[in-house]
C-alpha cells in the first residue's frame, strides 16, 4: 500500500493484480499524485486517512470485492462523495447497472484503453472541482447571490445525472465533450467569482477588527457599503452569465442522457450540439459552416443525432484535416416530401478507394494508436440506419475531400421512437 504525493490530484488504484496497478500508474503518474492498495481493506483504511480526488476500483478481488468496498465507502459522509469508476473484465448490462446503482459514476471494462480512461477520470475530476467551487461559493455569497449559485449546482447536478445515465452506452464519449466544454467556459465567470468573494471577505475581516478595536469610522463604512455593492454586483453578473451558459448545454446533455424523442427545429439541434464542441473545435484553425435554414421541424431522437453530428465533425477535424490549416466542414439540410436531406461536405484530403471500402467497418482507422478508435463511423451508421431510421451514403475522392449524405425521416416512426 502506497501513499498520497501532495499538490496534484490524487488518485487511489485499487486492484489485487499488480501488473493491472502498474499500468493505470503508467497512464497517470505525469498528471496525478498516485495511492495504490491491492485489498479492499487497505482501500479503507488509506480512506480512512486521507481522502482521494478519485477511485479506481477493481470489482473482482477476494475477501473483500469491489462493490463490497463501494458500498462501506458510500455509507459513511465522510467518503460517500469520494467519485468512483468501477474498472473490470466482466463486461456485461448487468453488472453496469450493479455499479450505478451503488453509487459509482463510470464503469471502464478491461483491457482499459488509455484514452478512454484518461477522458473519464479528467472529465470527473473537472466536474468535482466545479462542484467545490460552487460550495464555496455558496458559504460566502448574499441571498440574492445565493439563488443564482443553487440554480447553478442543480445545472451541475443534472449534468452529472445525465452522465451517470449514459455509463452504458456509446454515448459516454459525447458527455465527457460536454462536461469539457462545461467546465472550460464557466472557467472565467467563476474564476472571477471565486476573486471577488475572497475580495470581500478579507474586507470584511478588516471591518470587524476596526469595529472591534473602535478604530471604525463612517467614512470606512461607507468605503465598504461600496465595495461591497460592486462586489455583489460583479459576483451577481459572472453567476448569471454560468446559468446561460449551463443552459447553452443543458438541452443537448439531456437529449444525450435520456434518448427520448421530442420535437424540434432542426437548426437549433445542431447550433446546440456544435456549441457543446465549441471549446476544442477554436484550438484549431478549421471553420464549421452551417447552412440550414430555419423551420426545418423534426419529431425524432435529437440525441442520437446529435451523436451523428458530432462524431462527423470529429471525424472531419481527426481525418480529413490532417496536416492542414484551412479546413471547411459545411453542413447542409433541406426538407423533401417528408424527409430530411443532410450533407456534410469537407475540403480535406480525402480517401482511397481501399479506405472508402472499409470506411464504416467496426475497428477500422487510419488512425488507431493516435486519436482514432475505429468505432466512429460504425457508430454512425447504426445510428442514422437503425435508431432514426434513415441512410447514409459517403463519396469522396483522394485529394478531394469528402461528403457523408444522410436521408432522415421528418417524424420517426412510432417502432423506432419508443
Amino acid at each position: 500500500m502506497t501513499t498520497f504525493t501532495p499538490h496534484k490530484p490524487s488518485l487511489l488504484l485499487v486492484d489485487d493484480q499488480v501488473l493491472n496497478i502498474q499500468l493505470l500508474q503508467h497512464i497517470f503518474k505525469d498528471d496525478y499524485a498516485i495511492c495504490s492498495a491491492t485489498t479492499g481493506a487497505q482501500a479503507l483504511a488509506l480512506c480512512a486517512r486521507q481522502i482521494p480526488d478519485l477511485i479506481l476500483l477493481d470489482v473482482v478481488m477476494p475477501v473483500m470485492d469491489g462493490h463490497q468496498v463501494c458500498s462501506h465507502l458510500k455509507a459513511y459522509p465522510r467518503t460517500r462523495d469520494i467519485p468512483i469508476i468501477f474498472v473490470t473484465g466482466h463486461n456485461n448490462p448487468e453488472e453496469e447497472s450493479a455499479a450505478l446503482q451503488m453509487g459509482a459514476v463510470d464503469f471502464i471494462s478491461k483491457p482499459v484503453n488509455a484514452l478512454v480512461v484518461r477522458a473519464r477520470v479528467s472529465a470527473q475530476l473537472m466536474l468535482r472541482q466545479t462542484l467545490r467551487q460552487v460550495q464555496d461559493l455558496n458559504q460566502n455569497l448574499e441571498a440574492r447571490v445565493a439563488q443564482r449559485t443553487a440554480e447553478l449546482q442543480r445545472a451541475l447536478e443534472h449534468l452529472q445525472h445525465s452522465q451517470e445515465e449514459l455509463a452504458h452506452s456509446a454515448a459516454n464519449a459525447t458527455l465527457s465533450t460536454l462536461i469539457a466544454g462545461v467546465s472550460h467556459e464557466l472557467g472565467t465567470p467563476l474564476g472571477n467569482c471565486k476573486m471577488v468573494a475572497g475580495t470581500l471577505a478579507e474586507h470584511t475581516r478588516d471591518l470587524v477588527r476596526d469595529l472591534h478595536a473602535g478604530l471604525l469610522k463612517r467614512s470606512g463604512l461607507e468605503r465598504y457599503a461600496e465595495q461591497a455593492s460592486e462586489g455583489v454586483a460583479l459576483l451577481q453578473r459572472n453567476l448569471e452569465r454560468s446559468v446561460e451558459l449551463l443552459a447553452d448545454f443543458r438541452q443537448v446533455a439531456a437529449d444525450q442522457a435520456s434518448e427520448q424523442r421530442r420535437s424540434f427545429d432542426l437548426a437549433d439541434a445542431v447550433r446546440e450540439i456544435l456549441h457543446t464542441l465549441s471549446p476544442s473545435l477554436k484550438r484549431h484553425a478549421h471553420r464549421v459552416v452551417v447552412d440550414i435554414p430555419d423551420g426545418i421541424a423534426m419529431d425524432s431522437l435529437p440525441g442520437p443525432l446529435g451523436q451523428v453530428v458530432i462524431n462527423l465533425v470529429n471525424n472531419a477535424y481527426l481525418h480529413a484535416f490532417d496536416g492542414r490549416n484551412d479546413g471547411v466542414l459545411t453542413i447542409q439540410a433541406r426538407e423533401e416530401d417528408g424527409q430530411v436531406l443532410m450533407g456534410f461536405a469537407d475540403n480535406g484530403v480525402g480517401m482511397a478507394p481501399e479506405h472508402l471500402a472499409k470506411l464504416f467497418e467496426p475497428f477500422f482507422s487510419t488512425k488507431i494508436g493516435k486519436g482514432g478508435t475505429g468505432l466512429g463511423m460504425a457508430i454512425v451508421r447504426n445510428l442514422v440506419n437503425k435508431t432514426l431510421g434513415g441512410r447514409i451514403s459517403v463519396a469522396s475522392t483522394l485529394g478531394g475531400g469528402t461528403r457523408f449524405d444522410l436521408v432522415l425521416p421528418c417524424v420517426l416512426p412510432e417502432q423506432r421512437g419508443k
